[in-house]
């Protein structure tokens, strides 16, 4: 496993549009450039942040990559992803709060 080069990828889909574009068109043909094991593959394309985070990927680089490109950006689900609980998900919301 090759955690400095999962990390290069969630980075440059994070914070590279060319790429996020890429990775949108063609997700497979965009990894393919990477040296990564098919394990390594299927997690950036399940989004399978656990696992990442499971083999030392860094928590701020999955968030990111969540937030920017997963179909689902809800905070509460990427905190399910990593096995939290409904329990303790149920007061958590990333909405802004309105007022004064």
């Amino acid at each position: 496993m090759s955690r400095n080069v999962l990390e290069r990828v969630l980075w440059q889909l994070s914070v590279e549009r060319p790429a996020k574009e890429r990775f949108r068109e063609d997700p497979e043909g965009f990894l393919s450039r990477f040296d990564l094991s098919d394990d390594e593959k299927a997690m950036v394309l399940n989004f399978d942040v656990k696992a990442m985070q499971d083999i030392g990927v860094n928590a701020m680089l999955t968030m990111g990559f969540w937030q920017e490109m997963s179909p689902n950006r809800s905070m509460r689900v990427y905190k399910e992803k990593l096995g939290a609980t409904n329990e303790q998900t149920a007061g958590f919301s990333a909405a802004l709060k309105g007022g004064n």
